[in-house]
């Protein structure tokens, strides 16, 4: 009986400990990381080093107050503008973090774009946190606050000279994607102005020499973007952001601008810029000129730019998910169907084959044409009646090559043959995707030069598209086909144009670059295939 009396004992005392370990971990449940933080900072001369610290609880966003609020911190402020901006990028390149500019006295409000989740603060405002806290105005309902110990930061010995500042200050540029080398130069020129910053964001015909243009934002993305950051950061000053038709703007004409901010490699610009107002009977502005912010991000590759840039950016968007597949009900949901669209000499089989050999099902839409142009399929007889018998060798072949020279010189004659021969090629590629489902192949790829102008992707789960420079493409197709350059660009001027291919794309790869560039861009965007398919079955 006493064996059974500590038996039951010691089941009852387990018992009340795993009740009162459950408790406690109800009381004390894990909570995500907040999505937008803010921090109080007792010195600027701190701010260069907390953003490491900060983004242990943040996961998107991180504005920057500074406490003390004088004109003769500007020098400081400008140079942590700068070490803040550039070590962001190393340390929390998943942050989007905004050094508040506005010089604020006791108690006046704080507001930012986006809702407050968490508070922190510099532990050497501890006895402020209170009256700090009630000037945000946009916390959400269950922020938190937290006090950070920044002793361990070191401060800067700064000695830098006296900022001079202006009331009109302009600048430009194409701010893509807005990235820490772009906060550098905003941050600068809203630091110099004390009532007016005019901001230039170059529009279409300006971007066509940029890498991968196509993948630039839209202007008017771009113009929200700036203008949202610039208000974060000073609410105060006046702003006019605008679409840049050219290299100047109203700066060539508006006597009211003092000051242009431009980065080391646009100042070039500024000279002309001021060349031009010295015509129009204009005083030139006074430059401040940005040193470039290198670019530390862990994966860059030797062929992108040692500097924070957008074209980076754009480089590293290659191979990843631009646009979410949307559910298509009218084809099967398997085997899963990528459309792979690209112009002729983009290196779309290329593609292809290496999705292939991933383990990808391939159908070539070009070589199903080319097989349907065979002697004695109702095709070849097609053709020949409707572009005359001389485009039929001897051995009874289509002559493509002759057959191209017609269609690609008369617009009318290319829809003629499209209408032709795009249902006999779609009806055998569906035939073909759905023999190779049967075989097990839970992926094919569906390769087509006019994916895009015969919206066959309209018959795919998703859209991936292939492009390189145009005049790229022109080399490549001259040495391949031993064209001339004339014919060269007709065929390739024939063919829907990059931004075309990539408008309706939900991935985009180029392979301009090294074989392993491309092979990068090939892995992220299968590895990401994969784990999206985990989810439909």
């Amino acid at each position: 009986m006493y064996n059974t009396f500590n038996s039951v004992h010691l089941l009852i005392l387990s018992f009340s400990l795993v009740i009162s370990y459950l408790f406690l971990i109800n009381l004390n449940p894990e909570k995500p990381m907040a999505k937008c933080g803010l921090i109080f900072v007792s010195n600027a001369a701190k701010v260069h080093n907390i953003c490491q610290k900060a983004s242990k609880y943040i996961q998107k966003s991180l504005y920057i107050n500074l406490k003390h609020d004088n004109i003769n911190l500007l020098p400081i402020i400008s140079s942590q503008v700068v070490e803040l901006y550039s070590k962001a990028t190393t340390h929390c390149n998943n942050l989007d973090v905004r050094l508040m500019l506005k010089l604020r006295n006791p108690g006046m409000p704080i507001n930012t774009k986006h809702a407050i989740d968490i508070v922190l603060y510099d532990s050497d405002l501890s006895h402020e946190i209170d009256d700090l806290k009630k000037s945000v105005k946009n916390l959400s309902s269950e922020y938190e606050i937290l006090s950070l110990d920044l002793k361990d930061v070191s401060e800067q010995n700064i000695n830098v000279d006296a900022i001079k500042t202006y009331e009109y200050v302009a600048l430009g540029g194409t701010f893509d994607r807005l990235h820490n080398g772009h906060k550098i130069l905003l941050s600068q020129a809203v630091l110099r102005a004390t009532k007016h910053v005019t901001v230039g964001v170059t529009d279409v015909n300006m971007i066509q020499s940029k890498k991968l243009f196509e993948l630039i934002e839209p202007v008017e993305q771009r113009m929200e973007a700036v203008l949202d950051f610039l208000m974060d950061i000073n609410p105060d000053l006046e702003y006019n952001v605008f679409p840049l038709q050219d290299l100047y703007g109203p700066t060539k004409d508006d006597p009211k601008l003092q000051l242009i901010v431009v980065s080391e490699e646009t100042k070039r610009g500024a000279i002309k810029i001021n060349e031009k107002r010295r015509e129009n009977g204009l005083p030139p502005m006074d430059t401040h000129i940005i040193s470039l912010a290198e670019d530390t991000h862990p994966s860059r590759s030797e062929e992108e730019e040692a500097k924070v840039s957008s074209s980076n950016q754009r480089m590293r968007l290659l191979g990843t998910l631009l646009k979410p597949p949307v559910p298509n009900p009218n084809i099967p949901d398997w085997p899963y169907v990528i459309g792979l669209a690209g112009g002729i000499a983009s290196g779309k089989s290329n593609i292809a084959e290496k999705l292939k050999n991933k383990g990808a099902g391939l159908v070539n839409c070009d070589l199903i044409a080319h097989d349907l142009y065979k002697p004695g399929l109702p095709l070849n007889k097609t053709l020949s009646k409707e572009f005359g018998e001389h485009i039929v060798t001897e051995t009874g072949e289509i002559n493509r090559r002759l057959l191209g020279s017609i269609v690609f010189s008369d617009k009318d004659q290319l829809e003629k043959l499209n209408r032709i021969v795009w249902p006999e090629v779609i009806k055998e590629a569906q035939r073909q995707i759905s023999e190779l489902g049967k075989k097990g192949h839970k992926v094919v790829v569906m390769e087509a030069a006019v994916m895009v102008r015969a919206k066959w992707y309209m018959y795919c789960h998703q859209l991936w598209s292939v492009i390189i420079p145009p005049e790229e493409a022109v080399k490549r197709l001259m040495k391949r086909n031993n064209l001339s350059e004339e014919e060269a660009r007709q065929r390739i001027g024939a063919q829907p144009a990059n931004l075309e291919q990539v408008a309706p794309a939900n991935m985009v790869f180029s392979p301009y670059w090294s074989y392993e560039y491309t092979q990068g861009q090939i892995d992220k965007a299968w590895d990401h295939l994969q784990e999206y398919l985990k989810t439909r079955y």
